[in-house]
């Protein structure tokens, strides 16, 4: 540290300076210079009025609120044409509003409630019949076609801070609902240092800051499944093969778990509840090659096991050794006895509970896809139809046809990682593939490109989870990101004719198909055929040898020639 030098100035005074009193007084003001200004300059000028000029010697600062819970409006009326509908009818739906239109007619009030309503109805009739409202008041006006405006948004975003790549999101059965959400990295064998933490969110859609609840299980969470009666309770399938259930009342520990001797040898891959009366049955899918059906109420060992065997030799017996790996799992409540399984080997079969024997319980298969099922899901326009997703494409396929789909889309420049049909919209399919892009397919418009693609992430998206209602899609990327999309109305509401117009589409292609497989079976057997009368004509003795080495001579020519012309045309190809 350097020295300290002290500065100082000395002045004198008289004292008698020391002081006076001052004396202010009034003076005139004098001019001490006056400086006029330069002419040529200042014709350069014009006077400026008004002058409005503001000096602000401070920072600048503003302060601003926002309000971030959205606050969703909408308007809604009753179609007076149909009369409403009750909570529990779906009116986009026709199948329920056929079956509730039937149990009303076949009450015993219902023919007195038409002739009480003869009356108004007569009289509203008589008072159109008396007013001209069925002229046409603007019939020049050209027409102009429709046009479809297709729009998606990113409503939300939930991001995990550890980035850990989702494994499964779904869709709380509740009123208001919520996403849960499982994370964790899915690996062949069990690695601790990457799932450090295990802990499962559950997402209010309209906060993004904080999940709602957090679940803690014992090992990383594979799957997720909400039950369909009760929205507190949850059930986590697990990287260890064993399932635990959560009660988001009691708090962040499972409140019971299955044993690892009675559970799955490896994670489980597919979870999904049943039909059944106490809405507690569920059943559960791995890569060890067999399915297990659980209780809730009772997790100490399952209700019953199938081995997904389908490809064995006669002599073996279904069992584990030779079981495929399920990678994907589908149930729907319209058919309560079967199932849809898809494998790690790109099998799909299709399997069928109510069958005594092994072979009669898996009924048949589909070769769909070079590697794992990704996803497999039911057409909700009719059963038979189911959508699969794997390797690069996505396939629409039909019970009655084994051979090949009925549609197939174009490949895809990323592996598809998750494909869904749309909940409302019959004709509606949206899919996803590692390389962030989500894309939104309507077969009545297009079969073989999207109608609409949104680049969601720049990482790969992993998982897709439609909600109930249409307008609302959660994808979930391998960074942890959670991406809430909102569609526009004419992607989430069906047409009047859509599952009309959708049957005869399904109809037409699965006929297709039949004309094309009878039709190389046919190929085939004249093939086969021929090469059979090929190898039973006995050939002609030759006892002349003359005649016999004329023939080999001719034959080696022949083969000479062939030889040269392949040469002379490789030559020509090299040349051009």
């Amino acid at each position: 540290m350097s020295s300290y030098v002290k500065w100082t100035f000395e002045y004198t005074k008289l004292r008698k300076n020391f002081g006076r009193e001052p004396l202010f007084q009034m003076v005139p003001a004098t001019m001490l210079d006056s400086i006029y200004p330069n002419e040529e300059d200042q014709k350069q000028y014009m006077l400026r009025n008004p002058v409005h000029r503001e000096v602000q010697a401070t920072y600048c600062a503003s302060e601003n609120t926002t309000n971030t819970p959205l606050l969703k409006t909408h308007e809604q009326s009753v179609n007076h044409t149909e009369g409403g509908w009750p909570r529990e009818v779906n009116p986009y739906n026709e199948d329920h509003v056929q079956r509730h239109r039937r149990r009303i007619m076949h009450e015993d009030n219902y023919i007195q409630s038409v002739q009480n309503l003869s009356t108004s109805l007569f009289h509203c009739i008589d008072q159109n019949n008396a007013i001209e409202m069925y002229e046409t008041y603007y019939g020049k006006m050209a027409e102009q076609k429709p046009v479809e405006k297709y729009d998606i948004r990113i409503a939300n975003v939930f991001r995990d801070e550890q980035q850990r790549p989702i494994s499964c999101v779904k869709w709380t059965n509740e009123k208001r609902a919520k996403l849960a959400v499982a994370y964790c990295f899915k690996t062949c064998m069990p690695e601790p240092e990457l799932n450090k933490i295990n802990d499962c969110f559950i997402w209010d859609v309209h906060r993004q800051t904080k999940p709602v609840y957090v679940l803690k299980p014992e090992y990383p969470c594979w799957q997720l499944a909400c039950s369909p009666s009760n929205p507190e309770l949850l059930i986590c399938g697990l990287e260890k093969g064993i399932v635990n259930v959560f009660d988001v009342r009691v708090g962040e520990a499972a409140v019971s778990s299955s044993s690892v001797y009675n559970s799955h040898r490896e994670g489980v891959t597919s979870l999904l509840f049943i039909h059944s009366r106490t809405q507690s049955e569920f059943f559960t899918g791995s890569s060890d090659g067999q399915c297990l059906w659980w209780d809730l109420r009772n997790l100490s060992h399952p209700l019953d096991q199938l081995p997904m065997s389908v490809r064995y030799r006669a002599s073996e017996k279904p069992g584990l050794n030779n079981a495929e790996g399920v990678s994907a799992l589908e149930f729907d409540h319209g058919l309560p006895t079967k199932f849809l399984c898809g494998t790690e080997t790109g099998l799909v079969i299709n399997a069928n509970r109510m069958g005594r024997s092994h072979s009669d319980i898996l009924v048949s298969y589909w070769n769909a896809h070079d590697g794992s099922i990704q996803a497999v899901e039911r057409s909700p326009c009719t059963f038979r139809m189911f959508l699969t997703c794997g390797d690069y494409t996505v396939k629409v396929w039909s019970e009655e046809v084994r051979t090949e789909p009925i549609i197939v889309a174009r490949p895809y420049n990323h592996l598809v990682s998750d494909a869904a049909w749309a909940p409302l919209r019959f004709s509606s399919y949206m899919s996803i593939c590692s390389g962030g892009f989500f894309y939104y397919w309507d077969l009545l418009r297009k079969y073989k490109e999207p109608v609409m693609t949104l680049h969601v992430s720049k990482h790969g998206l992993t998982r897709l989870s439609p909600h109930s209602g249409g307008e609302s899609v959660a994808i979930g990327d391998c960074k942890g990101s959670v991406y809430l999309l909102h569609l526009s109305e004419n992607m989430s509401i069906p047409g009047n004719r859509d599952k009309v117009l959708m049957s005869q589409v399904y109809e037409r292609e699965t006929k297709r198909e039949h004309i094309l497989d009878n039709r190389v079976k046919e190929i085939r057997l004249k093939a086969r055929a021929e090469e059979e009368g090929l190898a039973n004509e006995i050939p002609e003795e030759i006892t002349d040898e003359e005649e016999l080495d004329q023939m080999t001579q001719e034959e080696y020519f022949r083969i000479v020639e062939e030889e040269l012309k392949n040469m002379d045309v490789n030559s020509d190809q090299e040349g051009g």
